[in-house]
């Protein structure tokens, strides 16, 4: 009997809960539902099921989230160091690869150029690092040059004379000069004058060598150590810094 009345009370009890409205009441205690319906096609449809709506939130969306484009760009600009000293550059640098040419010619005697192949490893629209395989070469004329300041081995003199073709004597040109002298002392003063008189000095060098490239912005640096042959020691400091404008697009 017990049990019976138990499930009765149950039942009533569960009956009663489910029976009730989830809206509100009026005052003739009708239920007050939400004036909106969720059916394909009515007027009454909820912006978000609404197609054309989402598009058009989607792609402004989109076009204020667009970020500069910085996969794909040419660089252009100006430099200074390796190789000419004062640098005319171009480069364009596409996914994660970069190529670009630098230098200039001043006069037959200063100039150079320099290509580089690289891999970039970081990019974004700010900031590119990148590693670079560069091959060049370069001539110059210094103004006043000293024998080892900047690696120089020897100079030639411009004069065309056994003994007297370097501007830093070897110790066979010391011998000659020394017998020259003994045998005329006119002659080994004119050779010597006319070696001093032409000491005018052309260096040149070709390079291989592995840089390290960064761009900031506008600002380049590349800064890297190459071998290669001619008037300078192995291995040489490769340097180059300057500003560089983009096609990089907002």
């Amino acid at each position: 009997m017990k049990k019976i009345l138990f499930f009765l009370f149950f039942f009533l009890l569960t009956s009663t809960i489910y029976s009730e409205s989830p809206y509100p009441k009026d005052k003739d205690n009708k239920d007050i539902k939400p004036e909106w319906d969720w059916k394909p096609g009515s007027e009454k449809k909820s912006q978000i099921g609404n197609q054309d709506t989402q598009e058009k939130i989607n792609s402004e969306s989109l076009k204020e989230m667009k970020l500069p484009k910085s996969t794909n760009f040419f660089v252009y600009g100006a430099s200074i160091g390796t190789p000419a000293s004062i640098n005319l550059n171009l480069g364009y640098y596409f996914n994660d690869f970069v190529i670009r040419g630098s230098g200039g010619r001043w006069n037959p005697n200063w100039y150079g150029g320099q290509i580089d192949i690289g891999y970039t490893f970081w990019k974004t629209p700010v900031i590119t690092h990148s590693v670079s395989l560069v091959a060049g070469a370069f001539g110059v004329d210094p103004f006043s040059p000293e024998v080892g300041r900047g690696g120089q081995t020897s100079y030639p003199t411009g004069f065309d004379v056994p003994g007297y073709q370097n501007r830093n004597p070897t110790f066979e040109d010391q011998i000659i000069r020394s017998y020259v002298s003994s045998v005329d002392p006119n002659l080994a003063l004119y050779f010597e004058y006319e070696s001093r008189n032409r000491q005018k000095v052309y260096l040149k060098q070709q390079y291989l060598g592995v840089t390290y490239d960064f761009l900031l912005g506008n600002f380049f640096l590349q800064l890297g150590g190459g071998i290669g042959q001619g008037d300078y020691k192995n291995p040489q400091l490769l340097l180059q810094m300057g500003y560089l404008f983009d096609t990089r697009s907002n």
